[in-house]
């Protein structure tokens, strides 16, 4: 009776729950005692070797990272990840319980071997702790989740990095007791690890191999295969770099420029860390129930022109004090879609060897970090703030790679935007727009038809628009940044091979086709389009879902209400209905012209224009 109470009692909360407090004890406990570490090295070095024990425990705790990240992948897709948290777990204890001696001795080679030995745990833990989200949640609360965990992650580092300062400042600098801190911490994560549900193993047989460089290889290999993925893991590893750097350099930068103590200069970090909490939260609202990498070289701009701003005004603490804050929070946004995308878009069965693939790139990233700010500081003798701006410089040229990279997220994400300040949209049908990149076919009527499908789903899409007129330059170059191919008129698509190839190639790399038609009649295009052979082919091979779409638009609003007069001004109300079609429906048509009559039926019940407004925008 008394067990049935208990598991009543632990039921209570969500496993993910039970995964975020486990995650969130380790990463608090791992920052603790890492600057424990740091804080008692400067304490025997002297405050003036700063950067270099940064430097140095940086690389010794990224060597295990390095080392074990791929076979800690494999594990964790061959194994229980639930199992494999708990055991870890049950080692970090262990190893923080030995560090209370290696203090009490004053050893620095026990306190190096530990603090490796806790990088050991790490990086165990990471990958089940990424790839046991899609066994634990629905794929749509995937990048929610990931909001969530990071924050709760940069929470931790948060709380971390003060207690190492605040344990110490109460203690009078006893390592000893500090660290009895961490024990504790670690005793509550394993027993909130015990309550995370069982999952059965994902199904690999990959064994492992000492050749951890060809299994990262072979995972990048075939990252490279899936649209955008290994842009994802290494933009992932990028930001790890970018994050190690601030930290490291952080202490240096408040003893140098501000005139701060190191242990003042562990307070200043917390800034960041709060910024990139917040930046996660907003990355998870913006994303919505999918993943949104357009947000990432959005947030490379932010991260770009803050490093730079610290830099010039490095002597102004009331500047500094923001600026680190609003790194952290465009970091937040930039990581996000990056670790959500590859945690969604891996194979199941791979989603291990993915999340260590990204974790030992991070943290060789990290390793560059160490190695960077020993060559800035020691070899080139430059000032803290001097880092800051390289690091910008830096940014700045991934951000450009990313975006184009990225360049038709980015495109989407910003006509979504647009289209939403544009138009008061009313969408039916929206049930009919598939997970999959389907071939949508609609009556082209003007320019901003484009913005209106951008804004009515979130996947990718490439224009097909029939060359009825010509285009001002302006609208040239608009379609030019789409990316729209421009069909001549006097050769209908039907016989035109190159868009046909061009159609196929697009939804053949994940990207949705939409065809704009000049001619109002859409069954008689679907009849056209059936006949042609390239298209067909890959319609009958993939499965290509086919959607009618009919667009209206009314007039803006000459007379609105007080609260919305600035902004009706500028909008127009617009309805916007897909309706499914079958690829078998078109042979005569027959199954078009009855969706499209559901169409103009749906359109009509929702009312979404009054009849004043009907006339062509």
């Amino acid at each position: 009776m008394m067990r049935q109470q208990i598991t009543a009692l632990v039921r209570k909360f969500s496993s993910f729950t039970y995964l975020n407090i486990t995650q969130f004890l380790g990463a608090m406990n791992d920052n603790i005692y890492k600057l424990l570490t740091i804080y008692f090295f400067i304490q025997m070095e002297g405050i003036e070797n700063s950067h270099i024990v940064l430097a140095t425990t940086g690389a010794i705790y990224v060597m295990p990272f390095l080392l074990l990240s791929s076979s800690a992948g494999i594990l964790a897709d061959r194994y229980s990840k639930r199992n494999i948290l708990i055991l870890t777990k049950m080692l970090e204890l262990v190893i923080i319980s030995s560090g209370l001696f290696a203090f009490a001795y004053s050893s620095k080679i026990g306190s190096y071997c530990i603090l490796f030995f806790l990088a050991v745990h790490s990086v165990l833990f990471s990958p089940s702790k990424y790839g046991i989200l899609p066994e634990l949640l629905p794929p749509e609360r995937i990048s929610k989740a990931n909001g969530i965990m990071t924050s709760f992650t940069y929470l931790a580092i948060i709380l971390g990095t003060f207690l190492a300062s605040f344990l110490l400042d109460i203690t009078g600098r006893n390592f000893i007791i500090a660290s009895m801190f961490c024990v504790v911490l670690s005793i509550i994560g394993l027993t909130a690890s015990l309550c995370i549900q069982y999952t059965p193993p994902s199904g690999s047989r990959k064994k492992l191999d000492i050749h951890f460089i060809s299994d990262i290889y072979q995972t990048l290999k075939w990252a490279k295969k899936e649209p955008s993925l290994l842009a994802a893991i290494l933009g992932s590893a990028f930001f790890l770099f970018l994050g190690a750097y601030v930290q490291l350099n952080m202490i240096p930068f408040a003893v140098q420029s501000l005139g701060l103590t190191d242990v003042q200069g562990g307070y200043l970090f917390l800034l960041t860390a709060i910024g990139i909490g917040t930046g996660s939260i907003i990355a998870g609202k913006m994303s919505g129930n999918r993943v949104e990498l357009a947000l990432t070289p959005l947030a490379g701009v932010g991260i770009t022109i803050s490093f730079f701003a610290l830099d010039m005004l490095a002597q102004n603490i009331f500047a500094v004090v923001p600026l680190v804050m609003i790194i952290g929070v465009f970091g937040g946004i930039y990581l996000i879609p990056l670790d959500s995308y590859v945690q969604v878009s891996s194979p199941k069965q791979n989603i291990g060897q993915a999340v260590a693939a990204t974790t030992f790139l991070s943290f060789l990233g990290v390793l560059f970090a160490s190695i960077l700010l020993y060559v800035l500081s020691e070899l080139f003798g430059l000032q803290a703030h001097q880092g800051f701006a390289i690091i910008g410089s830096l940014t700045l040229a991934i951000t450009v790679v990313y975006t184009f990279l990225f360049f038709d997220y980015l495109t989407r994400f910003l006509g979504m935007i647009l289209s939403r300040i544009h138009f008061r949209t009313t969408s039916t049908g929206t049930e009919n727009i598939p997970e999959a990149p389907a071939l949508y076919v609609c009556t082209h009527t003007a320019w901003n038809d484009t913005l209106l499908m951008l804004g009515a789903q979130r996947r990718r899409m490439r224009f097909f628009i029939e060359h009825e007129q010509e285009h001002s330059k302006w609208l040239k170059r608009l379609y030019r940044l789409l990316r729209v191919v421009l069909i001549p008129e006097i050769e209908s698509l039907e016989n035109n091979p190159a868009c046909l190839t061009a159609i196929k190639n697009t939804l053949e790399k994940g990207i949705s086709v939409c065809i704009f038609i000049s001619d109002p009649n859409v069954s008689k295009e679907f009849d056209k389009l059936k006949h042609a052979h390239l298209v067909r082919e890959i319609l009958q091979d993939k499965r290509c879902p086919l959607v009618a779409v009919h667009i209206e638009k009314g007039e803006k609003d000459k007379k609105p209400r007080f609260f919305r007069r600035l902004l009706n001004k500028c909008r127009v109300p617009a309805s916007i209905s897909f309706e499914a079609v079958s690829w078998e429906d078109t042979s005569t048509g027959s199954g078009v012209d009855s969706n499209r009559s559901q169409i103009y039926r749906l359109r009509a019940e929702s009312k979404a224009i009054p009849p004043h407004e009907q006339e062509a925008y």
